[in-house]
């Protein structure tokens, strides 16, 4: 990791997988540069990171968690003495990776940092910015260094950014990470450990300083959750805390209308049971208990559920009408997005042409069927003219693809022939569809029966990924789950890299844990009567074993 010749190797590695210009197009496992760097590099590259950049985009909306900044205040200040007069800074970010605060050992260093744009807001997430000690902590889910040329973009290529992140004690969340940097020569083997022992500091102290109105609110909720498997959440002026039924059942356009009604509630002092209709359009009756201060606790059974056509139906009735006008459409979005797969719904009759317009010529004959030209605005622009002379007297249904960048002028041209526009959502945007996405996968790559499933686990940690590569990325990762499976089910371990990594228990998840266990060791682990004793299937205590790493002792 450390050494001019470690550091001009990692950059000759980085320099060609950049040149290629292919993500799927990685280095070989030998050539010397971690694994977790090289697919974060490809990450960074499918986000569109420009590794030439060298500004910091910045939220200046962006509003600091009190608890946080509260919690980490006096870490802070001990840091910024400890550091005084050596070339090192450090970075207090938020959940989301946008700066709270930093702290500068070295006074020299501070019109530096101000003039790249590090100020309240700044952003460092690794799709933002590309690989970093910040934003690559957050996707590896645990401590991380960042040295050197490791990094993505080279204006961090003289440096070293070593992150942790900061859990909520009470959710195990995700609600800040701790960044310390140095330059390049100064790397030290202890910085990894430091800045991790920090992020710990920052946790006990979020641990000590919650109020007993925010105890009170998780001993509820855990409370409830045993008496009954239905949803449950708590509220307090700045925690949620929810079961795995309310995870399951809410959507992320669910929370801030439910967290404005049980406040209103809490404001009264008495319980009140209510129907709502809440972001997504879900309608739930709820039931609000106010607890002591503004914390309260929220059952919710599930009525009608009138979700609003997610953003690919909408797009799927929009590609139904755009069929039946007959006229050019251009599907325009990013790479993996299933853009091709989609023009085919456009075809009716006739021979179906798929074409690469970048690189092969078209067809000799327009005049029939369907012809679909893929990566139009990526047609050298030489070729624009002629191109769009033969598109002008086309008898055939007419399809094109493209991203969404700007397009040169020649090339716009070209692209304005397509009267229909119909842009096409990435997956991080379509989060309800993944469940019926990935059981479509796995249909496909194993079409006989027993069919395998994915478990809700296994859903919930896809579900918390980014998704740079889109569909072709979610079909590589269900692909190897199921090599890796060695059940019918593809669990969280199977899944490959990020995807599966272990992450902290929640305090429902340790309670769940410890019930298991016992009731193993009072059945001196006899698996079956575990089950029975706990009303649950032979398959699931299986499941749950795996899921929680639990092994019988050997002999």
């Amino acid at each position: 990791m450390r050494g001019h010749e470690a550091w001009r190797r990692t950059l000759a590695v980085k320099e060609r997988f950049l040149e290629g210009g292919d993500p799927d197009l990685l280095p070989p496992e030998d050539c010397g540069v971690r694994r977790e760097i090289v697919l974060s590099w490809r990450r960074s590259l499918l986000s569109g990171v420009d590794a030439a950049a060298t500004d910091l985009p910045r939220d200046e909306a962006a509003v600091p968690p009190e608890r946080l900044v509260r919690a980490a205040r006096p870490v802070m200040d001990r840091l910024e003495a400890e550091i005084a007069g050596s070339r090192v800074w450090a970075f207090l970010a938020d959940g989301e990776c946008r700066l709270v605060r930093h702290v500068v050992g070295d006074p020299s260093l501070v019109p530096q940092l101000e003039a790249r744009g590090v100020f309240p807001g700044a952003w460092f997430a690794e799709d933002v910015v590309g690989t970093n000690g910040l934003g690559t902590a957050v996707e590896q889910r645990r401590p991380f260094i960042v040295a050197g040329s490791e990094h993505f973009r080279a204006y961090e290529s003289e440096a070293t950014t070593a992150g942790a992140p900061v859990r909520d004690p009470a959710t195990g969340r995700l609600v800040g990470l701790l960044n310390i940097n140095c330059r390049y020569e100064s790397t030290n083997g202890l910085l990894l450990p430091l800045v991790t022992e920090l992020a710990r500091e920052i946790e006990a102290r979020l641990r000590a300083g919650a109020s007993a109105d925010e105890r009170a609110l998780l001993e509820e909720v855990v409370r409830a959750s045993k008496r009954s498997p239905q949803p449950v959440a708590g509220l307090g002026e700045e925690l949620f805390i929810a079961n795995p039924a309310t995870l399951t059942l809410l959507d992320g356009a669910d929370y801030e209308p439910l967290r404005r009604w049980a406040r209103e509630v809490s404001a009264s002092g008495r319980e009140r049971t209510s129907r709502l209709r809440l972001g997504s359009g879900l309608v739930v009756s709820a039931r609000c208990r106010p607890l002591s201060g503004s914390a309260a606790v929220v059952s919710l059974t599930p009525m009608t559920a009138t979700h609003p056509p997610s953003p690919w139906q909408r797009l799927l009735d929009q590609v139904e009408r755009a069929r039946a006008t007959r006229l050019p459409v251009l599907l325009r979005g990013e790479r993996g997005t299933g853009k091709t797969v989609l023009s085919r719904r456009l075809h009716e009759t006739g021979p179906l042409t798929v074409v690469d317009a970048a690189v092969d010529p078209l067809p000799p004959a327009l005049d029939e069927g369907t012809v679909v030209l893929r990566h139009l605005d990526a047609l050298p622009p030489e070729r624009a003219a002629p191109v769009a002379a033969r598109l002008e007297s086309a008898r055939a249904r007419l399809v094109a693809t493209a991203s969404e960048r700007e397009p040169g002028d020649g090339l716009r041209a070209l692209l304005e022939r397509f009267p229909v526009v119909l842009d096409v959502p990435p997956l991080r945007e379509r989060m309800s569809d993944l469940p019926a996405l990935v059981n479509e996968i796995i249909a496909e790559l194993r079409p006989g029966t027993p069919r395998p499933r994915c478990t809700p686990d296994a859903l919930a940690a896809l579900a918390e990924s980014r998704w740079p590569g889109n569909l072709r990325q979610l079909r590589q990762v269900v692909a190897t789950a199921l090599t890796r499976s060695l059940s019918c089910d593809i669990t969280v371990d199977d899944l490959p890299g990020d995807h599966g990594r272990p992450r902290r228990l929640t305090k429902l998840e340790r309670a769940e844990r410890h019930a298991l266990l016992t009731a193993l060791r009072d059945a001196s682990w006899d698996r079956e009567a575990a089950a029975r004793d706990l009303g649950i299937s032979r398959a699931t205590i299986y499941r749950k074993l795996k899921r929680f790493g639990i092994r019988p002792p050997q002999g």
